[in-house]
This record gives C-alpha cells, structure tokens and sequence, in this order.
C-alpha cells in the first residue's frame, strides 16, 4: 500500500517543485494550499485537494483526518503581498504569527498522540540573527538570536517542536533553509534579483539588477527538495532539527556567473548598500544522517537554472 503525504502549503515554489519529484514515487499526494490551482495540478494525479487556509480550523480539522497520514509536510508560511517572507511579516506580524506559528502548532496538536505520522517542515536560517552576533559557523546547538519577525516566528516554531517531541514523543523534523532558488520561483523578495539575472540571461537582454553588495547564502531547488526526499525516505530517525547545507556568493559573483554562462556582459548589478548576512550554517549533521551530498554549486545552479528556462 502507498504511504500517504499531505504537503500543506504545497502550491508554494518549495511545494510545487516537491510534488513534481513526489509524483515520480511510490506515495498518494495531497496538498492543501489556499491559492492550488487544480488544474495545473492535474498531471500529478494527486489523491486530495484541500484549498483553504490552515486558519480554516473546522476544515483543515476534518482534512487532517481524512485518512491515517504517513507524513505530514508543512511548508506554510504567511507570504503577505508576495515581497518576500521576512517583508511578509514586517507587514503583518499578526498574521505571520498565525501562520507561521499558531497554525503549526494546531497540526501538532491534532498528532499529539499519532505515534505513526512523521511531520517535516520548513525553518530558516534567519533563526540565527545576524552573522556578526557569531563567531564562525552555527551548528544546531547555537544559541538563538533572532532579529527579524519572520525570524522569531520561525524560532517559536522550533520551540514549539521541541515541547512536543519531549512531552509526546513526536516523530518531528524540522530544515533550516537558507535562500531557495531556481526557476519557477515568483515572490518578489531577496531572491528576485537572481531571478531576474536568470530571466535576462536568457533572452540576451541588457539590465542593471538592484541588489544588496553583501554575503548571500543560498540553495538551489533542486538541492532543496532532494533533501526533504531523503527524510522521508529515511529509515531512521532523523533529528528534530537540521541546518541546511548552502553556497555562499553575492551579487556580483552572480551577475558574473550569468554573464559567463551566455559569454556576454549583460547583466549588471545597482548597488542598492550592505543588507543582513545570517551565519553559515555547519550541515554536517544532515549530510551524515541522510547522506546528503550538495549537487549544485554557484556555476552549477546558473547553468541548470538557464538551460530549464
């Protein structure tokens, strides 16, 4: 019998590029998202659509016992004008809170007695603060400095994990995503200028991006969900939390990448000043737990990102 997975906030760019790789596998897919379009979903043979928001307490009760979940992924994040999350919840903290945390907490607390069910989701980097509060890399027992809202929502959230895994003995995972990249992707924050880099390449057209000058760590997609695959493939148990490998580059390098793959100076970048650097991450835990190896590096990103386009 195939295991069955309920991917909340699947019709995200981490979500809609899941199911593609889900749907090549051995499980019944649901998702549940407020914006699905089942339509574009169609090709997936998906088992259920949920579209809602995890604020619907009455539906997402009644989606969360449809049948016996093997895995539960939350993805869900509040997204507000599609800016970007750490925008979304300077906007709306309110709101950030009840998504990123209170919903959350909702779904645990419906498992709390599950025993069987494995919950994944997603957490960031941002958890850490800024890098000059660090002395070199941050591993998972690093202290917690936040200086975001999209950060603290993400640290409650953890917080929030580690009591129900020591009060009930939850089957909990969490991922500290840097930056995710890659086609496909449409919010409009941090990672939009790559986006743009992308895009421009591809038609040969001249532009100068604004981007911050400062430090980017980042994932490319594809490395992403190959990591939220191999967790719920793993047959042991993984820890309750994992910082996520990434690469670290800036503007610049990636301009130049750009530039390189399409051997034309065209893109360019405006300096738009220093914004945040978080702390890199020490991922060797998740590399050894799952035996996850990083694929795509700085050149390696560009030239799958440009040749999908």
């Amino acid at each position: 019998m195939k295991k069955k997975i309920l991917l909340i906030g699947g019709y995200g760019f981490l979500g809609r590029w899941l199911i593609k790789s889900l749907s090549k596998e051995n499980y019944d897919i649901s998702v549940l998202d407020p914006k699905l379009s089942i339509k574009k979903l169609k090709q997936y043979n998906i088992q259920f659509y949920f579209k809602f928001s995890t604020s619907n307490n009455l539906k997402l009760q009644k989606a969360l016992n449809t049948v016996r979940w093997d895995y539960v992924i939350y993805l869900a994040a509040w997204g507000g004008s599609g800016k970007g999350l750490l925008k979304a919840a300077d906007e709306n903290f309110k709101e950030a809170m009840q998504i990123n945390v209170n919903n959350f907490r909702n779904i645990l607390e419906e498992f709390k007695y599950n025993k069987k069910v494995k919950i994944i989701w997603s957490s960031s980097t941002v958890v850490f603060g800024e890098e000059n509060d660090y002395k070199g890399k941050v591993t998972e027992k690093s202290r917690l400095h936040p200086s975001t809202n999209y950060g603290l929502t993400k640290v409650l959230a953890e917080n929030i994990t580690a009591y129900y895994i020591k009060n009930f003995e939850m089957n909990i995972t969490g991922i500290r995503f840097p930056i995710i990249i890659g086609p496909e992707l449409s919010y409009r924050g941090v990672a939009s200028g790559i986006s743009d880099m992308a895009n421009f390449a591809k038609i040969s057209k001249k532009s100068k991006i604004p981007m911050v000058s400062s430090a980017l760590d980042l994932i490319y997609i594809k490395d992403a969900v190959s990591i939220l695959l191999k967790i719920i493939n793993s047959n042991k148990k993984t820890n309750y939390i994992y910082n996520c490998p990434s690469f670290r580059t800036n503007a610049k390098k990636l301009a130049d990448a750009f530039n390189k793959k399409i051997n034309k100076k065209i893109i360019t970048i405006k300096n738009l000043g220093i914004g945040v650097t978080y702390p890199i991450m020490n991922s060797n835990l998740i590399k050894n737990d799952i035996k996850f190896t990083q694929k795509y590096n700085l050149n390696r990103t560009v030239s799958d990102w440009y040749e999908s386009l």
